[in-house]
Protein backbone atom coordinates (compact mmCIF):
# COMPACT_ATOMS: atom_id res chain seq x y z
CA UNK A 1 0.00 0.00 0.00
CA UNK A 2 2.92 2.49 0.65
CA UNK A 3 4.77 1.99 -2.52
CA UNK A 4 1.20 3.19 -4.20
CA UNK A 5 1.12 6.05 -2.50
CA UNK A 6 4.37 6.63 -2.68
CA UNK A 7 4.16 6.53 -6.83
CA UNK A 8 1.46 8.73 -6.94
CA UNK A 9 3.50 11.22 -4.80
CA UNK A 10 6.33 11.09 -7.91
CA UNK A 11 4.09 11.33 -10.87
CA UNK A 12 2.49 14.47 -9.02
CA UNK A 13 6.18 16.22 -8.49
CA UNK A 14 8.18 17.28 -11.36
CA UNK A 15 11.53 15.63 -11.43
CA UNK A 16 14.65 16.94 -9.12
CA UNK A 17 12.02 18.91 -7.13
CA UNK A 18 12.10 19.18 -3.15
CA UNK A 19 10.01 20.49 -0.75
CA UNK A 20 12.72 23.24 0.02
CA UNK A 21 12.83 24.17 -3.41
CA UNK A 22 9.36 25.86 -3.59
CA UNK A 23 10.09 27.67 -0.15
CA UNK A 24 13.08 29.46 -1.83
CA UNK A 25 11.35 30.37 -4.76
CA UNK A 26 8.08 31.70 -2.65
CA UNK A 27 11.26 33.42 -0.47
CA UNK A 28 12.89 34.69 -3.66
CA UNK A 29 9.20 35.79 -5.45
CA UNK A 30 8.30 37.96 -2.20
CA UNK A 31 11.65 39.57 -1.57
CA UNK A 32 12.75 40.33 -4.98
CA UNK A 33 10.00 39.34 -7.53
CA UNK A 34 11.51 41.61 -10.74
CA UNK A 35 15.11 40.25 -10.20
CA UNK A 36 13.10 36.89 -10.31
CA UNK A 37 11.26 37.23 -13.47
CA UNK A 38 13.83 38.30 -15.30
CA UNK A 39 15.95 35.30 -14.07
CA UNK A 40 12.88 33.28 -15.06
CA UNK A 41 12.82 34.50 -18.68
CA UNK A 42 16.60 33.85 -19.33
CA UNK A 43 15.94 30.83 -18.35
CA UNK A 44 13.37 29.53 -20.56
CA UNK A 45 15.51 28.62 -23.45
CA UNK A 46 16.59 25.70 -20.98
CA UNK A 47 13.38 25.00 -20.37
CA UNK A 48 13.20 24.65 -24.63
CA UNK A 49 16.14 22.61 -24.45
CA UNK A 50 14.77 20.39 -21.90
CA UNK A 51 11.00 19.38 -24.04
CA UNK A 52 13.14 19.66 -27.18
CA UNK A 53 16.02 17.24 -26.16
CA UNK A 54 14.77 15.29 -23.61
CA UNK A 55 17.43 12.42 -23.04
CA UNK A 56 19.76 15.37 -22.04
CA UNK A 57 21.61 14.37 -18.71
CA UNK A 58 22.34 16.65 -15.84
CA UNK A 59 26.10 16.76 -17.34
CA UNK A 60 24.65 18.74 -20.21
CA UNK A 61 22.26 20.39 -18.58
CA UNK A 62 24.68 21.57 -16.37
CA UNK A 63 26.82 23.24 -19.18
CA UNK A 64 23.99 24.89 -20.58
CA UNK A 65 23.06 26.63 -17.32
CA UNK A 66 27.24 27.87 -16.98
CA UNK A 67 26.69 29.34 -20.55
CA UNK A 68 23.12 30.75 -19.76
CA UNK A 69 24.69 32.22 -16.42
CA UNK A 70 26.93 33.69 -17.79
CA UNK A 71 24.98 35.47 -19.92
CA UNK A 72 22.68 36.29 -17.05
CA UNK A 73 25.02 38.19 -14.84
CA UNK A 74 24.88 41.80 -16.63
CA UNK A 75 20.55 41.60 -16.66
CA UNK A 76 20.26 40.40 -12.70
CA UNK A 77 23.08 42.84 -12.08
CA UNK A 78 21.13 45.43 -13.26
CA UNK A 79 17.81 44.85 -11.99
CA UNK A 80 19.69 44.48 -8.62
CA UNK A 81 21.55 47.78 -9.21
CA UNK A 82 17.84 48.99 -9.80
CA UNK A 83 16.29 47.64 -6.33
CA UNK A 84 14.05 44.97 -8.93
CA UNK A 85 12.26 48.11 -10.22
CA UNK A 86 9.90 46.16 -12.09
CA UNK A 87 10.81 49.17 -15.57
CA UNK A 88 14.03 47.77 -15.20
CA UNK A 89 13.14 44.44 -15.11
CA UNK A 90 10.96 44.42 -17.88
CA UNK A 91 13.57 46.67 -19.73
CA UNK A 92 16.05 43.81 -19.15
CA UNK A 93 13.94 41.10 -20.43
CA UNK A 94 12.61 43.14 -23.43
CA UNK A 95 15.99 43.75 -24.98
CA UNK A 96 16.36 41.83 -28.18
CA UNK A 97 19.84 41.72 -27.54
CA UNK A 98 19.83 40.03 -24.05
CA UNK A 99 17.56 37.85 -25.09
CA UNK A 100 19.54 37.11 -28.51
CA UNK A 101 22.66 36.33 -26.32
CA UNK A 102 20.36 34.20 -24.21
CA UNK A 103 19.38 31.81 -27.14
CA UNK A 104 22.63 32.05 -28.30
CA UNK A 105 24.18 30.90 -25.31
CA UNK A 106 22.08 27.54 -25.09
CA UNK A 107 22.66 27.04 -28.65
CA UNK A 108 26.76 27.32 -27.90
CA UNK A 109 26.40 25.09 -24.85
CA UNK A 110 24.45 22.45 -26.71
CA UNK A 111 26.88 22.57 -29.65
CA UNK A 112 29.61 22.45 -27.97
CA UNK A 113 28.17 19.66 -25.36
CA UNK A 114 27.38 17.94 -28.50
CA UNK A 115 31.00 18.29 -30.45
CA UNK A 116 32.90 16.94 -26.89
CA UNK A 117 30.53 13.82 -26.68
CA UNK A 118 31.08 13.08 -30.46
CA UNK A 119 34.95 13.95 -29.57
CA UNK A 120 35.06 11.73 -27.00
CA UNK A 121 33.37 8.74 -28.78
CA UNK A 122 35.87 8.82 -31.59
CA UNK A 123 38.82 9.21 -29.22
CA UNK A 124 37.69 6.19 -27.45
CA UNK A 125 36.84 4.05 -30.97
CA UNK A 126 40.63 5.82 -31.69
CA UNK A 127 41.85 4.08 -28.47
CA UNK A 128 39.74 0.89 -29.25
CA UNK A 129 40.71 0.17 -32.79
CA UNK A 130 45.23 0.72 -31.09
CA UNK A 131 44.43 -1.75 -28.59
CA UNK A 132 42.50 -4.25 -31.08
CA UNK A 133 45.52 -3.70 -33.54
CA UNK A 134 48.28 -4.44 -31.20
CA UNK A 135 45.95 -7.38 -29.61
CA UNK A 136 46.17 -8.77 -33.30
CA UNK A 137 49.65 -8.46 -33.78
CA UNK A 138 50.47 -10.09 -30.21
CA UNK A 139 48.06 -12.91 -31.41
CA UNK A 140 49.96 -13.35 -34.65
CA UNK A 141 53.05 -13.60 -32.87
CA UNK A 142 51.96 -16.25 -30.42
CA UNK A 143 50.35 -18.01 -33.06
CA UNK A 144 53.57 -17.86 -35.37
CA UNK A 145 55.72 -19.12 -32.13
CA UNK A 146 53.62 -21.98 -31.68
CA UNK A 147 52.95 -23.10 -34.80
CA UNK A 148 56.71 -23.01 -36.09
CA UNK A 149 57.42 -25.18 -32.68
CA UNK A 150 54.76 -27.63 -33.86
CA UNK A 151 56.22 -28.14 -37.19
CA UNK A 152 60.09 -29.00 -35.62
CA UNK A 153 61.22 -32.61 -36.42
CA UNK A 154 61.07 -34.81 -33.08
CA UNK A 155 64.63 -35.17 -31.54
Amino acid sequence: MASVKQAEETMLRAPGFRWWHGIIIGLLLSYVPGSLLVAGVLLLPLVALRFVDPNADSQRIMIVLFYVGAVMVHPLHEAWAGNGDWDTCIAQITNPITLALDWLAVGAAWLVAEASAIGGRLWNAEVARRERKSIEKRIAYLQEEWMSSDDSPAA
